[in-house]
């Protein structure tokens, strides 16, 4: 547990202007910063930041908070890995719970070591698979693909692969990348090894290939980590299994990931819910049709620690049901686990034979919506099914009772109970005092299994070894809790009409030592920026990637403002100029720049928005865009500088009125009604 003073330090140091503008384009104005609401769709900016209280709020939505909320709720971040991963930004050295000994400490920094390595290892694994679906040795796999309706665009967002199994072709990769060792290889059940062990001399040691012939599916973390692997055989008369799933391994526990939450992370809370499948192909397929906030659990029912995931994407939650007796069974047995995370689920009943991908494919996505949006309470079809499927005797309603009573008793609002304990009586034809006693029952049925739990937990700590070093971590240094700033002083007289009026910053002045019991500040280290109306150029360029040609030939790469932004366009550029057709994959995979990665990630994970008849007219849109855009920002940094060099150097502020009346020029020519209409 982190300590409240390691929290409060966190929010006291977090700059909440710095965290937010990495998602959102913040504009001055006045003491605040504005922009256009991340958290819901709007035209007209009603977000705010205040760097004064050091908090966000929405005018629009109401969303609110401080630099850890943005991380959690934007993010989908838990609490523990937004403090985290904020205090490794601004310094702060978050204490374990209790002290460690040199051995513990060690054991730790070598469990993260290898969770590093074992993260980019797959993800150079997923660009070979990726590489090898779409070359020359692809080509069952992409017939697989288009017989079931999977385009490129929607492959290449999910980071599809191939699995040839072919072990000359796997041991060319290894040994062109060169720090893959085939230990890490069995540590991610990618490499199965001979039972004497590796032989030198043989491929691959000797070992086989865990996937062969098979379509990979990659599990992408909410963070955008491969964490594992789901491969589909092809041939389906084979002796295999249809799917097979990566073993459990440092990086990758089945029931802890939803397949489909990293393309879903921030489309289901724009939405407001989150579409929730069986299958892998059937986010895929749902995906493509026009749902983007969509996934699934990996595996026959959600887990608690699946359901705490699904309540990061959004509270609100609609299972689609396959038409058969598993779908409703494994949505089932989902309910109560969602009903004590607090989460009343809504849940849709295909037609008997359907499932998400064949009802999209046959019946389109308005109706697939028009069923999601009618969708009634997953509570309320379980009762009607318990009183369905058993007797109308008083055995069979005693046993419905006792079907229904464990959801009834994990509803934790009395508000619904007490509507849902008439629901029941009525449905089941029993006197409601029956219901609160078959509710009192499973109430205390929980409460034993609990019980019985938490003693053999309690005898499994017993049995363990005490820790070395139980000291008690040293207290953390005090926080200020307040600072006063001097603004600066004002002009003595303003500069010309044209430009605005000096800012006076809230900040603190310039010059002069830190604060005594401040650390000395860190190197500044700019954080990757893309504005608004660069971003959708980006996820153009990423989505058709012979693109890049045109942004670089065009001279809009004005827009590349990160030297790794810059290098991935360049790559790009010369697969194209090479006449070959680019792998994003494998060049993201190359990038050093953990931040670019993410950001390019996000646009390769969007659903696209244009298609081949109307892209190209989309990116001259966008890139028009962009230099407006890139212009008005340099119109606004040009008057800084006019307001700076006001009175200490006249010839400068000439010079560089030179340059806005260029700037301006350049400007009202994109404005104009010939270059409007000729997008």
């Amino acid at each position: 547990m982190i300590p409240d003073a390691t929290i409060a330090e966190v929010r006291a140091r977090a700059d909440v202007v710095r965290v937010v503008g990495r998602a959102v384009d913040l504009k001055k104005a006045g003491t605040l910063f504005k922009g256009l609401c991340p958290f819901h769709e709007e035209r007209t900016p009603s977000f705010t930041v205040s760097p004064t209280r050091n908090t966000y709020h929405c005018f629009g939505c109401g969303a609110h908070g401080d630099a850890l909320r943005f991380l959690t709720e934007h993010e989908a971040m838990s609490f523990p890995e937004a403090v985290r991963a904020l205090a490794a930004e601004v310094g702060v050295e978050v204490p374990e719970s209790r002290a460690e000994s040199p051995e513990e400490r060690q054991a730790r920094e070598a469990k993260r070591s290898l969770t590093a390595r074992l993260l980019a290892a797959q993800d150079k694994i997923t660009a070979y698979y990726t590489e090898a679906l779409f070359g020359p040795r692809g080509g069952a796999a992409r017939a697989y693909l288009k017989q079931r309706g999977i385009t490129r665009r929607t492959a290449e967002a999910f980071r599809l692969g191939w699995a040839s199994g072919d072990k000359a072709d796997f041991a060319r990769f290894l040994e062109g990348d060169g720090d893959i060792a085939l230990d890490d290889l069995v540590t991610l059940g990618l490499l199965v090894p001979p039972d004497e062990g590796f032989r030198d001399g043989e491929r691959l040691g000797g070992g086989y290939l865990r996937f062969r012939e098979r379509v990979m599916f990659p599990v992408v973390d909410i963070r955008g980590e491969v964490v594992g692997f789901s491969g589909r055989i092809l041939d389906p008369h084979k002796k295999a299994a249809k799917y097979i799933n990566s073993p459990e391994t440092p990086v990758f526990t089945k029931g802890e990931h939803l397949y489909g939450a990293h393309t879903a992370r921030h489309a289901a809370r724009r939405a407001g819910r989150l579409v929730l499948c069986e299958g892998n192909v059937d986010v895929v397929m749902v995906y493509q049709a026009g749902i983007e906030g969509v996934a699934a659990a990996m595996g026959t029912a959600l887990t608690p620690a699946q359901v705490r995931l699904v309540k990061r994407l959004s509270e609100q939650v609609v299972c689609v049901m396959d038409g058969d007796a598993a779908g409703a069974k494994a949505a089932f047995a989902s309910l109560v686990p969602f009903l004590e995370a607090g989460l009343q689920p809504r849940a849709v009943m295909l037609p008997a034979g359907e499932d998400p991908d064949s009802f999209v494919r046959a019946q389109g996505l308005e109706a697939f919506e028009g069923l999601v949006d009618a969708a009634p309470p997953l509570l309320d079809l379980y009762i009607t099914r318990a009183g369905d499927e058993h007797p109308a005797d008083p055995p069979g309603r005693v046993a419905a009772l006792r079907h229904v009573a464990p959801a009834l008793a994990a509803l934790d609002d009395a508000l619904t109970l007490t509507l849902y304990r008439g629901k029941v009586a009525a449905a089941l034809e029993v006197d409601a005092t029956l219901v609160d006693q078959a509710i009192e029952d499973a109430k205390r049925a929980a409460a034993e299994s609990r019980a019985r739990g938490a003693g053999r937990r309690s005898a499994l700590r017993e049995a363990a070894p005490a820790p070395r070093n139980t000291a008690p971590p040293p207290p953390p240094a005090e926080v200020p809790f307040e600072v006063h700033f001097e603004p600066p002083p004002p002009f003595e007289s303003g500069p010309p009409d044209d430009l605005p009026p000096p800012f006076l910053g809230d900040g603190p002045a310039a010059g002069g030592p830190p604060p005594a019991d401040l650390p000395p500040p860190r190197p500044e280290v700019r954080p990757l920026r893309v504005p608004r109306y660069a971003r959708e150029l980006f996820e153009f360029i990423v989505q058709y990637p012979h693109l890049a040609t045109r942004l670089d030939v065009e001279d809009a790469h004005i827009c590349l403002t990160h030297e790794g932004l810059a290098g991935f366009v360049d790559g790009l550029c010369r697969e194209v100029e090479a006449g070959r057709t680019p792998n994003v994959d494998r060049l993201l995979s190359n990038l050093r720049d953990a931040d670019v990665v993410a950001f390019l990630r996000e646009c390769q994970a969007r659903r696209p928005s244009q298609d081949g008849s109307t892209i190209e007219q989309a990116f001259d849109d966008a890139h028009r865009r962009v230099r407006v855009g890139s212009l008005e920002a340099e119109d606004r940094r040009i008057r800084d500088a006019m307001r700076a060099a006001w009175r200490e150097d006249r010839a400068a502020y000439v010079e560089l009125a030179e340059r806005l009346k260029s700037i301006r020029v350049q400007l009202k020519h994109l404005h104009s009604p010939s270059v409007e209409g000729a997008r």
